[in-house]
């Protein structure tokens, strides 16, 4: 008895020599991040404008566009955990209203959320003002009715941070969302993970483009397998190159500055826990999904 207890101890002392230590794996307590001014709704990156976020050389931030997916956005999500990474969601309202369970796993796992239209229209210059903003309008509505049952500090995670599908953009539309404080969030370089290409050329094309600019705002897609596929050798990489991965959140009071503007298009920031607000009524009469291709960077 006495050898068997001391074989088993011996077993046991080298299965717990070999687990990892909890300090080891623990993200660190702060995560880096910049933030972004959006009074009178700046527009952001350098493959659109002459303004970029306040990023640093070698810092980069995920962006991750078309979500949620059942399919695909959890994996994402558990890949960015498993790497202590912040990212932000640009969600599309038809998808957000039908899995508001992720929206919410989205915002409780830290993200900044933005938005990106109700039904994902390849290019908004193709529609009248008023269908266009409404598109944008009924996008954060599905969004923050998908949070209106989180947590106060789960909904503050919804920015005034849109962006537009195919950064097809629009002057009058910028303009628009400036007079409601809304940022237009654009990037400096894709990895074209849309179109019809495998994870290895998705990952190169994206350690390409990140070298070719040395900082700023990748987009990829959460919708996408490829991506999930290539996303935890792509930080792995990055970082190995000396890149830092930081995570965008609007400026201190953006929120509240978006909520007091006139015909706001979102809410005020930490609303009581008590009785939630009324979900909106169903969007899904509105608009019907567009599904077209979008340009090289949707």
């Amino acid at each position: 008895m006495k050898s068997v207890l001391a074989a088993l101890g011996i077993l046991a002392a080298l299965f717990c020599a070999n687990l990892p230590a909890r300090a080891e794996t623990a993200c660190p307590a702060e995560t880096s991040v910049v933030a972004v001014p959006t009074k009178g709704g700046p527009a952001y990156g350098g493959l659109q404008y002459a303004r970029t976020a306040a990023l640093r050389h070698k810092e980069v931030a995920l962006t991750f566009d078309d979500g949620p997916n059942p399919e695909t956005t959890p994996a994402i999500l558990d890949i960015l955990d498993r790497h202590c990474v912040k990212a932000t969601f640009f969600m599309v309202g038809i998808y957000a209203q039908k899995h508001p369970e992720l929206v919410r796993e989205v915002a409780a796992r830290g993200h900044t959320i933005g938005t990106h239209t109700w039904s994902h229209p390849n290019n908004l210059r193709h529609f009248s003002p008023a269908s266009a903003e409404r598109q944008i309008r009924q996008g954060f509505t599905a969004v923050e009715t998908a949070l209106a049952t989180a947590p106060a500090k789960d909904r503050d995670r919804l920015a005034p941070f849109f962006r537009f599908p195919g950064l097809n953009d629009s002057k009058p539309l910028i303009g628009w969302l400036g007079e409601r404080n809304i940022a237009t969030l654009s990037c400096e370089f894709g990895a074209d993970d849309w179109k019809s290409i495998g994870a290895a050329q998705v990952r190169a094309r994206a350690l390409r483009n990140v070298a070719s600019v040395g900082r700023g705002i990748l987009i990829l897609h959460d919708t996408k397998p490829r991506t999930a596929e290539m996303l935890s050798s792509l930080i792995v990489a990055l970082r190995a190159d000396g890149y830092s991965l930081v995570q965008l959140v609007p400026e201190e009071g953006a929120r509240e500055l978006a909520a007091a503007s006139r015909d706001a298009l979102i809410g005020p920031v930490r609303r009581a826990e008590t009785a939630p607000e009324k979900p909106a009524a169903t969007l899904g009469a509105v608009f019907e999904p567009s599904l077209e291709p979008a340009t090289s960077l949707q």
